[in-house]
């Protein structure tokens, strides 16, 4: 038997989907801090690992970035493939959230995966940028980014390899993924989400159904980037992903 921990406010569900979809009765309300013996886990459907609570507590499910001591045992992409693809060291608990966020968010075909590997790799220059250089002081009182309040800019700059950015983007990626400690801002997110933060934009943008297209990569760019910015440097990372991503 082994033990997991919450790290933030978290929900074990009767079934592996949103919780506006279930009753009540189907929903556990974890606090931080609350530990579970646990007999065994395996991955599930939506992102989510099933939990099998020791005693015959019961069966549950739940996502791994959620807590300690949850790791599903599978990986979409080794530490060996990544640092191959971005050229630069991924530190275990980066590759922990990338994992988590392939599974999440159904990055989980070749297509989905060459795409968005290959574009994060551009867009944090091989994982050098996990947050925005600028100070962020543009941001302050952009009302299209819902930055309200003194020192949203700095706050709520951009954070992750896609750089999620400004109070309102941030207030629903804290509600997608269930953790009100995404808005303590940049520092966090870069630190705790650089991948789910990525895949939250790329659900949001539809990005996998245009991947199964068969879309190029200066189609998927022009929807990450609006143009063609670092078109080269794209293809080189997508031409690695090629080769690494079977």
């Amino acid at each position: 038997m082994q033990t997991i921990t919450a790290k933030v406010e978290t929900k074990l569900k009767k079934r592996p989907v949103d919780s506006a979809q279930l009753q009540p009765t189907e929903v556990l309300a974890v606090p931080v801090g609350k530990s579970y013996g646990v007999d065994s886990f395996e991955p599930a459907e939506n992102g989510h690992v099933k939990v099998i609570l020791a005693a015959n507590s019961g069966v549950f499910y739940a996502f791994v970035q959620h807590w300690d001591g949850l790791v599903d045992g599978t990986q979409l992409i080794t530490k060996q493939q990544a640092e191959a693809l971005f050229g630069n060291p991924i530190y275990d608990t980066e590759l922990k959230d990338l994992n988590a966020c392939l599974k999440r968010y159904q990055i989980n075909t070749p297509a989905r995966m060459r795409h968005f590997l290959s574009q994060i790799a551009h867009e944090s220059g091989g994982l050098k940028w996990m947050k925005e250089l600028a100070s962020g002081d543009d941001y302050e009182g952009r009302s299209d980014l819902g930055n309200n309040q003194p020192g949203d800019g700095r706050r709520f700059k951009g954070a992750g390899v896609i750089q999620l950015t400004g109070r309102a983007n941030y207030q629903a990626f804290a509600k997608e993924i269930g953790d009100p400690r995404i808005m303590e801002g940049c520092d966090y997110v870069a630190t705790n989400y650089p991948f789910t933060s990525a895949g939250f934009w790329w659900k949001n943008n539809d990005m996998n159904a245009l991947c199964d297209s068969g879309a190029t990569v200066e189609q998927v760019t022009k929807r990450v980037n609006g143009g063609y910015n670092g078109l080269d440097d794209r293809i080189h990372y997508y031409e690695k992903a090629l080769k690494l991503i079977k």
